[in-house]
């Protein structure tokens, strides 16, 4: 899978970076201070498209200001793999290229 090289998230712009190892063998996660996410290469693109949303899902409750109640892994990665679910399911990323 082709990452994107950006994502912009609440108007700021995270890099994203395919890392070998990742701390304690996530697949994924955002440096919030530095705004950088960072993808576990070696993976299945599905595993890496998937781990991308959780990511970013737990970066926008970050910028919105909700870290503090919901950006447990708990909340966040089922809402990301349902998201990329329904946008994969349905196409739904093809309006915006149009």
């Amino acid at each position: 899978m082709n990452l994107p090289a950006h994502v912009k998230i609440g108007g700021i712009e995270y890099a994203v970076v395919s890392k070998e190892k990742i701390n304690e063998g996530a697949w994924g996660y955002a440096d919030y201070c530095n705004s950088v996410i960072y993808i576990r290469r070696g993976i299945s693109s599905q595993k890496q498209r998937q781990t991308l949303i959780d990511v970013v899902v737990q970066a926008m409750m970050f910028e919105a200001g909700l870290d503090d109640c919901c950006i447990d892994n708990s909340i966040a990665v089922p809402l990301g793999d349902m998201l990329d679910n329904v946008l994969a399911d349905n196409k739904l990323e093809e309006m915006y290229y149009r």
